[in-house]
């Protein structure tokens, strides 16, 4: 009995070493295969060539400098059209700034860097043609992400009516375009809202929009005379709606005080007509049918006489 106590452990390190043998092998195989696959493929034999990629997060509008970039080498089919393959054609005699934040290991392409003519900061993502406007809004649109850059969206003013001296509030520019908030140009590189340094959130927030010479006045007096709202609505969406605008009279359908409207008065009522005198029947006389009546008004001081019965 005690050698086949002594044979039972024999054959479970036997087993043991069996299995690990086996999982070697079958991960040597497994290198071997991938190795195969690998070394086979088009990127094995494909040339290299170098190509400039952004060496940390960079976040849009903001100057690339010479340690945000370094250059690497990736297969020729992979680069992407309009590469750069230095770092001086980034950094260059002038600077640039990505129209959009770029990731680490984000090939640098022109198409994503604004022109060197441009300038720098905000201003290179603003069109020849446009103007970038500043409007404050309250802190909480910007935190709930109501409006961001690249949405689209319309100005409501609320300002006193030169006439009638009541507010009035209507819609002054429609579908115009988001380019910051609090100065971000670019909605996925915008941080998280924080307390200031006294612990409290900051009462407002600034939207820059883009707006013609005409439109930056018409805001601008707006924003002088009263109070400036943004509407969210869809990019999508070309269609410019005429409205009125509306003011506290109308919104509760009450009148205006003092209006200088007049409202035409009713006709006066004819005067009434005058009593019409019937002359008495003459004596001895009875009316029938419809004979002439006598409707000539008695002298004054007359007396009238009644004949009873003929006498």
């Amino acid at each position: 009995m005690k050698p086949k106590a002594a044979t039972g452990p024999r054959a479970a390190r036997a087993g043991a070493v069996g299995f690990t043998v086996l999982a070697l092998g079958l991960t040597a195989l497994t290198a071997y295969l991938l190795s195969r696959v690998f070394g086979e493929g088009k990127y094995a034999t494909e040339p290299l060539a170098d190509v400039v990629v952004a060496a940390r997060e960079l976040p849009a509008a903001e100057i690339i400098r010479e340690d945000d970039i370094k250059v690497v080498q990736w297969p020729q089919s992979t680069i992407p059209e309009g590469a750069f393959r230095s770092r001086d054609q980034v950094l260059g005699p002038k600077p640039r700034v990505p129209v959009v934040s770029l990731l680490p290991g984000e090939a640098i392409v022109s198409r994503r860097l604004s022109s060197p003519e441009a300038g720098t900061g905000m201003a290179s993502r603003v069109p020849m043609d446009k103007r970038g406007f500043p409007i404050r809004v309250d802190s909480w649109i910007a935190d709930a992400k109501l409006v961001y850059p690249g949405a689209v969206v319309d100005v409501i003013a609320t300002v006193t009516d030169p006439v009638e001296r009541t507010p009035i509030t209507m819609t002054v520019l429609q579908r115009l375009t988001v380019l910051a908030v609090n100065g971000h140009v670019d909605a996925a590189g915008a941080p998280e809202p924080t307390d200031g340094q006294d612990g409290r959130r900051p009462d407002g927030a600034v939207v820059t929009v883009l707006v013609s010479p005409g439109e930056a006045e018409i805001l601008a007096l707006s924003a002088r005379e009263g109070k400036l709202d943004l509407t969210l609505r869809n990019a999508n969406d070309g269609e410019s709606v005429a409205t009125q605008g509306t003011n506290p009279f109308l919104l509760t359908g009450r009148a205006y005080p003092g209006s200088t409207t007049t409202v035409a008065a009713a006709p006066a009522p004819p005067p009434p007509a005058a009593p019409v005198r019937r002359s008495p029947t003459p004596p001895g006389e009875i009316r029938r049918g419809r004979e002439p009546v006598d409707e000539r008004p008695e002298p004054a001081g007359s007396v009238q006489t009644i004949r009873i019965g003929g006498k």
